[in-house]
């Protein structure tokens, strides 16, 4: 690898890895035997508590949906090259694979600190 492509993979590697140290962190800023909502019913009323620890299991699956980004963004010519990517161009598609895995870490971290309310603010 080359010095030209280090910032491209510093940042998938970030994209990859900050979902899941984002919920440690949070994991570990919560007391032991705390209990965080899961769910929520069509009146807004949690329905369901899990542990800390369950915030692990979407954090990878965002990490996964990440992974895929990077993997089409290393591909994407040969993606082009058959024909398996419509409405967008060659020139727009790197930066709009990388816009969209840093949308996908806000939108995670977002959920992050909605859940760290909702423990504040829900009787136990």
């Amino acid at each position: 690898m080359d010095r030209k492509h280090l910032p491209i993979v510093v940042f998938w590697i970030a994209m990859i890895a900050l979902p899941i140290l984002s919920s440690i962190v949070a994991i570990m800023q919560l007391p032991q035997d705390a209990q965080i909502p899961m769910h929520w019913n069509a009146q807004g009323q949690v329905d369901r508590f899990g542990s800390p620890w369950d915030m692990l299991l979407v954090s990878f699956i965002m990490a996964a949906c990440n992974s895929l980004l990077a993997v089409s963004y290393v591909f994407i010519d040969k993606l082009f090259d058959y024909g398996l990517v419509h409405g967008i161009s060659r020139k727009a598609s790197r930066p709009f694979l990388c816009g969209a895995a840093v949308v996908l870490l806000l939108i995670w971290v977002g959920i992050l600190i909605f859940w760290l309310y909702q423990i504040g603010n829900t009787p136990i």
